[in-house]
């Protein structure tokens, strides 16, 4: 009896499994656990997975092309030297090895930079410049030329005042003293007149300080004979330049009555004396 239950049990099939309460069903639609749910969740979550994973891919596609394209500008970038004082041979030379080009707009005067040597350039140096590009020069010709003015014979300062009209200045003063030039007159200048040199060049000068002589107390001769004071002239320091007659009643001739300069004045070797001798009666 047991055994046909057994075989009609099996010839009914599997059981079919219990469905659950209706309650169930509800409380599992309300709190999202069903599996309908589950499924919209697993599905939201891989494609949330997927859009990450795309982003990703995306930034790290676009932080590599971007790496990519600085370093090829920058590898297509150079540093511009620095071209001053440097030949234009040798200015070009520096600029091939850079990759760049050398283009020399023209001359300028410069006062340091000897001439035909690079005084100016375009860009500056160490500006980043692409290869290829051009760097412009100036050639200097060196410092711009004046003539100096003529000073000689001038006094001290009319000699600065000349100088500082032309652009110039004055330069060392050295003092001596001379046979020939009056004291503060300018006898010899450096540079010479009409010399080309630099406008900002001092000029020195020499200035004349007069002759060098020793002064003498000039003689009383007033009231003497002209004949009786020969003697004493010749064996003196004091050379008469000039004698003059004049007119003076009561006095003997060739007596002294006036004389220049006067009595007790210094005199000099050069100094012009002159003694006036009365004519007499």
């Amino acid at each position: 009896m047991a055994e046909r239950e057994a075989g009609d049990k099996l010839l009914e099939g599997p059981s079919k499994p219990e469905s659950p309460p209706p309650n169930a069903r509800k409380h599992a639609s309300r709190t999202g656990s069903g599996p309908g749910a589950q499924r919209a969740r697993a599905v939201l979550v891989r494609v949330l997975e997927i859009a990450a994973l795309a982003a990703g891919l995306l930034a790290t596609a676009v932080i590599s092309a971007a790496i990519t394209f600085i370093l090829a500008v920058r590898g297509n970038e150079v540093t511009v030297p620095d071209l001053a004082g440097a030949s234009v041979e040798g200015a070009g030379e520096s600029l091939r090895r850079e990759e760049l080009q050398l283009v020399v707009e023209g001359s300028r005067f410069h006062a340091s930079v000897p001439p035909d040597f690079i005084s100016e350039q375009i860009p500056t140096p160490g500006t980043t410049l692409k290869k290829g590009r051009s760097v412009r020069v100036w050639v200097s010709l060196g410092p711009q030329k004046h003539s100096v003015p003529r000073i000689e014979g001038e006094t001290l300062q009319s000699a600065q005042l000349i100088l500082e009209q032309n652009g110039f200045s004055l330069g060392r003063v050295v003092e001596i003293h001379s046979e020939v030039w009056a004291p503060d007159t300018v006898v010899a200048q450096s540079p010479s007149a009409h010399e080309d040199v630099a406008e900002t060049t001092a000029v020195a000068v020499l200035l004349s300080r007069g002759y060098l002589d020793n002064a003498y107390v000039m003689p009383d001769f007033i009231g003497r004979n002209y004949v009786e004071i020969l003697d004493q002239i010749s064996r003196g320091q004091v050379k008469i330049s000039q004698v003059r007659l004049v007119d003076y009643p009561g006095v003997p001739k060739n007596v002294v009555v006036r004389q220049v300069p006067a009595p007790g004045m210094k005199v000099f070797k050069r100094d012009r004396i002159v003694l006036f001798l009365s004519k007499g009666a």
